[in-house]
């Protein structure tokens, strides 16, 4: 019974190592994504005077990849968790060894008898929310001094609430976790 306990938790722990690599693997593509997304707006809003108005899309960009992004942090935190707590202790208590010396646990915990933490991962997360504020300010600013004749003012007002205002709620569900 034992090994079939043991072989069990051994495949939750790979099958969620994989998931976690994966997050890591899609953020990483994502952020590439989003970067490309935000300089071909650039290149096409400024190869042609009648086109700046296109980076009235760039906010919406920088939402749409910022939030599968955070997400994906998220899922991450989730399933580092689940190993750290769940599937880590069972396999410390089969297997006979310390529970600090488990990846997840390890990497969490300075101290795990003191519960004193380490740095966990995600610091580019907060790169992102300030860069998802930074390309909105940059891009409504742009817009109401260059272009607020060709948009018209009630077009950029309405667009500058709704991006404030998504990048509000974004930084409300994603600051701290």
């Amino acid at each position: 019974m034992e090994e079939r306990a043991t072989a069990h938790f051994e495949t939750l722990r790979q099958d969620v190592r994989d998931e976690v690599k994966r997050r890591i693997e899609q953020r990483d593509k994502y952020s590439i994504q989003l970067s490309l997304a935000l300089a071909a707006l650039l290149a096409v809003s400024f190869s042609t005077t009648g086109l700046r108005t296109v980076l009235i899309a760039a906010p919406l960009v920088s939402i749409y990849f910022t939030v599968l992004i955070l997400y994906s942090y998220r899922v991450h935190h989730i399933l580092a968790k689940y190993l750290r707590e769940e599937i880590e202790p069972e396999l410390a208590c089969l297997y006979g060894t310390p529970l600090k010396k488990e990846w997840e646990t390890y990497y969490y915990w300075e101290d795990c008898d003191k519960k004193e933490k380490r740095e966990v991962p995600g610091i580019r997360r907060r790169f992102f929310l300030v860069a998802l504020w930074v390309v909105c300010a940059l891009s409504l600013l742009y817009l109401w001094l260059a272009e607020c004749s060709q948009l018209g003012w009630l077009v950029l007002l309405t667009a500058s609430l709704v991006y404030v205002g998504a990048d509000a709620w974004i930084t409300k569900h994603f600051w701290r976790e």
